[in-house]
């Protein structure tokens, strides 16, 4: 693509999914699902960038990192500006889109992380996590005093129970599993944390929960972008849960460092700058909106 990739700039890189989104543009326009077009090819070039940097064994690790974060935060920078022409944003749209892309960004850290010890970790399904908790839930009703006519009632009611949360299609999955250090952690990643969360603090509760059966020394963690707010209720009822640990603001970041080595806070304040990085076209729009506000990792 020019020059050899792992000595792009920031500039060089604009310019370069600039030129390669506005000829895609040029051919999508006016067809079906343009923005869905679009964002392919940009993930595209994308990987066909990183590939040779991620290759490149005269870099260290957090060299590596530092390149494929930049090539991974430009190509925001220019989705977003395709996206915002094609079809300007909207409130919910915008700021749901900002959350969207920072999740992936903090898990590079992982994926080509500078730190030698973590392995990815795959989690239980739901039927392997209920066979094993059934299985030491049996251990135990046997070295009870009841009969054998109680012990099966007690199952069946188990069983009825295990219907009920299966048809609440819990899943065990989460954003990230892996292990450092013989531990096992359990990752949820939060852009914002609603005021109306209640469904899906029940929904962590219970996961949470099961995870801490499996393994005591499961740590299960929730890292939140933004910072926390005192009156969100059931942000506070996960922080105060024993299930799990909640980190947010400038705590995830830190927490992201502690797990990976890698100083992702340092890196977006020394590199990341929307309102200048994105073209005036587009910083303008958000604006005359008052969207740019949201513009903050």
């Amino acid at each position: 693509m020019g020059i050899e990739t792992s000595k792009y700039t920031k500039a060089e890189l604009l310019n370069l999914f600039r030129t390669l989104g506005s000829k895609t543009y040029e051919e999508i326009k006016g067809k079906k699902t343009p923005i869905t077009k679009m964002n392919t090819q940009l993930k595209k070039i994308t990987e066909t960038l990183v590939k040779p940097v991620v290759e490149n064994t005269d870099l260290s690790n957090e060299e590596r990192l530092d390149k494929i974060l930049m090539i991974y935060y430009c190509s925001y920078i220019v989705m977003i500006e395709f996206r915002n022409r094609m079809r300007p944003y909207e409130y919910m749209d915008f700021t749901r889109r900002v959350g969207e892309l920072w999740e992936p960004f903090c898990k590079l850290c992982w994926k080509y992380t500078s730190e030698e010890g973590i392995a990815d970790v795959i989690p239980p399904t739901f039927i392997e996590a209920k066979l094993q908790l059934l299985t030491d839930l049996n251990s135990f009703i046997e070295t009870t005093s009841l009969t054998e006519e109680q012990k099966q009632e007690l199952n069946r009611y188990l069983e009825l129970m295990w219907e009920l949360v299966a048809s609440g299609e819990i899943k065990l999955e989460s954003d990230l599993h892996f292990e450092k250090d013989g531990v096992k952690y359990n990752v949820d990643f939060k852009s914002g944390f609603n005021s109306n969360e209640k469904g899906n603090t029940n929904r962590l509760l219970m996961v949470g929960s099961i995870y801490k059966k499996l393994d005591p020394n499961y740590e299960n963690i929730i890292l939140v972008r933004a910072e926390e707010s005192e009156n969100n209720h059931y942000l506070q009822t996960l922080k105060n849960s024993s299930q799990w640990k909640v980190f947010c603001g400038q705590e995830t970041y830190d927490k992201i460092e502690e797990l990976t080595g890698f100083p992702l806070k340092r890196w977006i304040n020394q590199n990341i700058d929307w309102e200048n990085d994105l073209d005036s076209e587009t910083i303008n729009y958000l604006r005359e909106n008052n969207l740019n506000q949201y513009l903050r990792w």
